[in-house]
């Protein structure tokens, strides 16, 4: 197998280099990511058009593996690396992560860690996106995280990717691991919880605010049982949500008639 491996959080993140050892054990493991924090970029194609990757290298546990990165958007990346340093390579399965912080609900649109994944599994590659739950102000930071649980749990789906001959009818697996998770913790299939995760609150209510005066909170009480959300904050499972790329509505009613 070959597995790619990327991120929102930048190529220095230590996420990126968990996931890689996650992988290592299962694959061989090839690594693209965003030179830079990227956090929030969602599914956006932007970054610098007019130089080409550049190398590092990454200590994934014992091993020091070859990475490839470039001043853009998580998804520009990885379009970007399956048609140049890795053409001709056939990829098996992306990782995107582990990020800093949670990726819930309807606030996935805006997530760089589900945006690289979903455009993995737009050019063929199926994709899992993995976070741990994280305190809202560390999510840009690259702070001390224990990432043996999420490495656990992600290797679990990788060996299951492989057993099952991969994701039968979903795109996308979304994984989100709590902050005190351990081998023994729970996981639940979920959907996604329908309304925004994270909440802004204005610290100052006038015309002349700018985005910098608004903070962002959580409210665990609004989440519906069954959700990521809920399995995640209201239960400390490990919230394990399968996507699909056809946003197409199932139903029409009859507002076409």
């Amino acid at each position: 197998m070959k597995i790619l491996c990327t991120n929102d959080d930048g190529v220095v993140s230590p996420g990126l280099a968990a996931a890689a050892e996650a992988a290592l054990g299962y694959a061989d493991v090839v690594i693209a990511a965003p030179s830079s924090q990227k956090t929030g970029a969602g599914r956006s194609l932007i970054g610098d058009r007019t130089r080409p990757f550049s190398t590092t290298s990454i200590a994934a546990g014992t091993r020091s593996l070859a990475a490839y990165h470039m001043e853009a958007t998580p998804a520009l990346v990885v379009r970007h690396a399956l048609s140049t340093v890795f053409r001709g390579i056939e990829i098996d399965l992306a990782i995107s992560g582990i990020n800093y912080g949670e990726n819930m609900g309807y606030d996935i649109g805006t997530s760089g860690t589900v945006g690289a994944a979903m455009e993995c599994a737009v050019l063929g590659v199926p994709a899992i996106a993995v976070s741990v739950q994280t305190e809202i102000g560390g999510h840009r930071t690259y702070g001390q995280i224990d990432w043996s649980a999420a490495k656990l749990f992600l290797g679990r789906f990788i060996r299951r990717f492989i057993d099952k001959g991969g994701f039968a009818d979903f795109d996308v697996l979304k994984i989100d691991v709590p902050i005190d998770a351990d081998a023994d913790t729970e996981w639940e299939v979920c959907k996604l919880q329908r309304s925004p995760y994270y909440l802004t609150r204005m610290t100052r209510q006038s015309d002349d605010a700018v985005v910098a005066d608004a903070t962002l909170y959580t409210d665990p009480s609004g989440y519906a049982p069954g959700t990521d959300a809920h399995a995640l904050m209201n239960e400390g499972k490990v919230a394990v949500t399968p996507l699909i790329l056809d946003w197409t509505a199932p139903t029409v009613s009859g507002f076409f008639r």
